[in-house]
């Protein structure tokens, strides 16, 4: 078996190393701690069975893989390994076609398997993130006047803004319009009581809005 680690901390890919030559001795382990080292992986060898990729590095990050992924025509299966436990990010993952996503706090137990389940083409996600993912109660905080309650959705793009993205990328990340995303963006600013991004963004987190989850 070959396996694709990628991730920008080279301590932390040394450390995933040793974890899979315990469970898998017989595996190849490819270590890529550059978007572009990536991309050359993929192109230069055929036989990769997975991925493990972080969310976020620079060079664009994973969604930066899939797209030279769906270039070359690769369907190689995906576990996002990311230090994020953010449902927004969890989201993105899977709409960019993620078969998986682990958190980098979990044990090596579940690391193994999460590679397993995805191995046998299964969806890997930790125990009770499935529910949590399909909630549609509304996020609510109160905050000393009033209660302000957005739905999941709002949440999403919320945190996606939070993170920096603009409304084309929250457009394609949640695959929705972009006049959709600029109506909830106009939404969000109208439940906070805000005139542009960075006052939401303030105000969100002065409300733990961002620690919730």
């Amino acid at each position: 078996m070959k396996i694709l680690l990628i991730d920008d901390h080279q301590l932390y890919l040394e450390g995933i190393r040793v974890i899979l030559s315990q469970f898998f001795p017989d595996s190849e382990l490819l270590l890529a701690n550059k978007v572009q080292q990536a991309f050359d992986y993929v192109k230069s060898q055929s036989d990769i069975d997975i991925i493990l990729l972080d969310l976020r590095m620079p060079g664009g990050g994973a969604p930066a893989v899939f797209q030279e992924l769906k270039n070359n025509n690769l369907a190689i299966p995906i576990l996002v390994v990311s230090a994020s436990e953010n449902s927004a990010d969890v989201k993105m993952a899977t709409n960019l076609g993620a078969l998986g996503y682990l958190p980098k706090s979990s044990n090596p137990k579940e690391l193994k398997l999460a590679i397993d389940t995805i191995l046998q083409g299964q969806e890997y996600l930790p125990d009770g993130w499935y529910d949590s993912l399909n909630k549609s109660k509304n996020i609510t905080v109160n905050d000393g006047a009033e209660k302000i309650s957005i739905s999941p959705r709002l949440y999403e793009v919320l945190q996606l803004i939070e993170k920096g993205y603009t409304s084309p990328e929250i457009s394609n990340l949640l695959d929705l319009s972009e006049h959709t995303i600029k109506g909830y963006i106009k939404e969000l600013f109208s439940r906070f009581n805000v005139h542009n991004r960075t006052e939401l963004i303030q105000t969100a987190r002065q409300l733990n809005f961002f620690s919730l989850r």
